[in-house]
């Protein structure tokens, strides 16, 4: 019997979803094929052909094509998922914020009608005191100058935080003043005239403000920032001097202050 003809067929490719040619040629006759379908005979195999499939080969560039298509669809599921669990996030937070406002609203409006309805008691209240014994109280210094050693109502302006700053700053001038007044003391040949000069000023100065500064801050002379510079000037002043004997390094302790920039005088009452 005569063969068939070959024959092309072009499926769609599952992978790629691209169609492909791929030409059969059978083997068996199309006849035999004919009377196996319609009527196949008992007893007697009938004769099986065997289909060649020839497949052509794939092209690299689509390969690569498709590949990328298939990465770029895997990000961007991936970045929508991420960005769906922030929003989840981001909604409880909201709803949470939402809540904690309405209980601080609640809790604001509650104390302050506890406040007015106590303001208001106190206000119809009788007065505890009359007005006599409120003003001799009114007379008499607060507490924490007679604790803290200022004997004058008057300088009641020195508040009580910036005496006990002063106190803290009068201990490290008193820590200073001996190395001081010892290296003002000390014999010394070598060091140059402008360097005993800005010496001098300095050591006077300091001295000046040793002797005045419970005075000018009782007065409120001088003012915080001046404390500030103070207390930053004898930091300098502790860490040039160290463990160094003044007696063997005069000339390098003398310059070390004066490049130091130092400055003590401060708070001087304006005329």
């Amino acid at each position: 019997m005569p063969r068939a003809p070959h024959f092309t067929v072009k499926p769609r490719n599952a992978a790629t979803g691209e169609r492909e040619e791929w030409d059969i040629r059978p083997s068996q006759s199309l006849e035999d094929r004919i009377e196996r379908a319609v009527a196949p005979q008992r007893g007697k195999k009938p004769r099986q052909g065997k289909n060649v499939f020839y497949k052509k080969p794939a092209d690299p560039a689509e390969i690569a094509r498709v590949n990328h298509e298939a990465a770029l669809d895997d990000i961007c599921r991936k970045k929508l998922q991420k960005l769906l669990k922030q929003r989840e996030k981001l909604e409880k937070h909201l709803e949470q914020a939402s809540l904690d406002d309405l209980i601080a609203k609640a809790a604001a409006e509650r104390v302050e009608s506890e406040r007015k309805a106590k303001s208001l008691v106190e206000r119809l209240a009788p007065p505890k005191k009359t007005l006599l014994e409120r003003v001799e109280e009114l007379r008499l210094p607060a507490e924490w100058i007679e604790k803290r050693g200022i004997p004058n109502p008057k300088f009641v302006r020195c508040t009580e935080k910036k005496w006990d700053w002063f106190l803290k700053i009068d201990q490290k001038m008193n820590a200073a003043h001996p190395k001081l007044a010892k290296l003002w003391k000390v014999d010394d040949w070598t060091t140059e005239a402008p360097i005993i000069e800005k010496f001098t000023k300095l050591v006077a100065d300091f001295d000046d403000l040793s002797d005045h500064l419970e005075e000018r801050v009782r007065q409120d002379s001088i003012r915080n920032e001046e404390l500030r510079l103070l207390e930053k000037y004898l930091k300098r002043v502790e860490g040039i001097f160290g463990e160094l004997e003044i007696k063997k390094h005069p000339t390098y302790l003398k310059k070390q202050l004066v490049y130091a920039n130092v400055n003590f005088d401060l708070g001087k009452p304006k005329l």
